[in-house]
């Protein structure tokens, strides 16, 4: 993987873990923040892994699937492939918009309120 790939595979990697921001994978794990959002970002070339080595467990994976994946360990290339793609495929089906996760009720609020802006204004049917 290259480092940009490597930085969004470590950023799933904390997100299925269930840490929200760097922030929290930070304070668990006793990495820096920064090295964090610098490794996740792909502006980290080789990750150190010592770092890798302190973040695995706080991934639920082990250390020698994050060195595979930074590019440090030979072989099982194919496991690296096949969670390249899943997390692509992951990606591609997430939702980025809040809205879609709304109860219906709360979107027809909103469509509503967007309706009555647009007529208030004088963009809608009404005026």
């Amino acid at each position: 993987m290259n480092p940009k790939e490597f930085g969004l595979y470590l950023a799933r990697l904390r997100e299925k873990a269930g840490f929200e921001s760097q922030a929290a994978l930070a304070k668990a794990s006793g990495v820096w923040n920064s090295t964090i959002a610098r490794i996740e970002a792909g502006q980290t070339k080789k990750p150190d892994p010592d770092t890798l080595a302190k973040l695995a467990p706080y991934l639920n994976v082990t250390a020698e699937q994050l060195m595979r994946a930074a590019g440090y360990l030979n072989g099982s290339v194919h496991m690296v492939a096949e969670e390249k793609n899943r997390y692509e495929t992951e990606a591609a089906h997430r939702k980025d918009d809040p809205i879609a996760d709304l109860p219906p009720e709360a979107r027809r609020s909103l469509e509503e309120f967007k309706e009555y802006i647009l007529r208030k204004y004088g963009k809608g049917e009404g005026k």
